[in-house]
């Protein structure tokens, strides 16, 4: 949060420059969305342990956190994309559902990130995968990093 309240005297003026009236929750949620998105792009570490954990919402999700080291191997599009990494000799697929601190670098050619070394960020989750036409637990992922 020290990220976000460094600069939270900004606050009036980005509300006036984008026509906002401060007393429009809506609104406000929504440049409040956009500087968190800024600063999980500036890799702002309190705000992206903070913003995991608001994910979270409740314990027993909380808890469900998880982190999966491996080698970069492909994206698939399966109806959604999957991140697939090597981990330990096995190819492990995670969800990209949503947007996620580091998803920017998977947002282009992924060449580059041919086996370099990640960790993911997931939570389990019940998704209704049209292909599978049923429900399924799916590891989602909450944020990526490059290693190496």
């Amino acid at each position: 949060m020290n990220c976000f309240e460094n600069q939270a005297d900004l606050l009036p003026d980005v509300a006036a420059e984008r026509s906002v009236e401060m007393t429009d929750d809506e609104a406000m949620n929504k440049i409040g969305n956009d500087i968190g998105v800024a600063l999980m792009k500036q890799k702002c570490t309190g705000f992206m342990t903070l913003a995991v954990k608001m994910a979270g919402k409740d314990n027993t999700k909380e808890e469900r956190v998880r982190s999966t080291i491996g080698t970069f191997k492909r994206i698939e599009n399966k109806g959604f994309n999957y991140i697939v990494l090597n981990s330990e000799g096995k190819e492990k697929s995670f969800l990209w559902f949503k947007q996620f601190s580091g998803s920017e670098a998977f947002m282009n050619s992924t060449v580059r990130l041919a086996g370099k070394k990640l960790k993911v960020t997931w939570q389990e989750t019940e998704a209704y995968l049209p292909a599978a036409k049923g429900y399924y637990q799916v590891k989602e992922i909450t944020a990526i990093e490059i290693l190496q």
